[in-house]
């Protein structure tokens, strides 16, 4: 449960798959499903096996972490604000790529999180829990992005009218930023 609700806030990954609901709309949208789970199941167990073994001798490589993650996701918010001040006569918001989004994912705070602290310990002790942890993860992280595309589509089909999609743009590019700030203090300064 906590697992999922974390996967449901905001972040990085779900407002690119947002983004990309609004751009390209949910059929089009779902292939970057596979890169997002791809981009946790390396993320997690790179995490749960190096970090575990490192952090110890070597504290300050969290902190470079998260310095790198913050700088990323501070670039990709400024493409999303970009792109949402087009015309939208013109191509309005340009797709989410693939690469971005994995890269994304693969730096995504949240990805530290399971592995370190909500993922079981036994999770690293043997393939079997592995596979088997990791394979409900997947289907809890295709699921939710899914209702994050979904979103996502809903606002391009002008439903909702008060809430324009360059508006959500607009806002996801100060979520990514917010996300950003955190990370590079979060970086620097502890």
């Amino acid at each position: 449960m906590v697992i999922a609700t974390i996967l449901l806030t905001p972040g990085p990954t779900n407002t690119l798959l947002a983004s990309s609901g609004i751009s390209q709309g949910l059929r089009r949208s779902a292939p970057l499903l596979s890169f997002e789970c791809l981009g946790y199941v390396c993320a997690t167990s790179i995490w749960g096996l190096v970090l575990n073994t490192t952090m110890q001798d070597y504290p300050f490589v969290i902190n470079i972490i998260k310095v790198v993650s913050g700088l990323y996701i501070a670039k990709l918010g400024w493409r999303l604000w970009h792109q949402a001040r087009l015309d939208p006569l013109q191509e309005l918001m340009a797709s989410v790529k693939p690469l971005e989004l994995f890269i994304a994912t693969l730096l995504n705070p949240k990805a530290v999180i399971f592995a370190m602290a909500l993922f079981p310990v036994q999770t690293w002790l043997s393939v079997s829990n592995y596979a088997e942890v990791m394979g409900s993860f997947v289907l809890l992280v295709a699921s939710i992005g899914a209702l994050w595309i979904a979103f996502g589509s809903v606002l391009m089909s002008g439903r909702f009218r008060w809430l324009q999609p360059q508006w959500f743009q607009c806002l996801a590019a100060l979520t990514l930023w917010g996300f950003a700030v955190w990370l590079l203090i979060h970086g620097i300064f502890y």
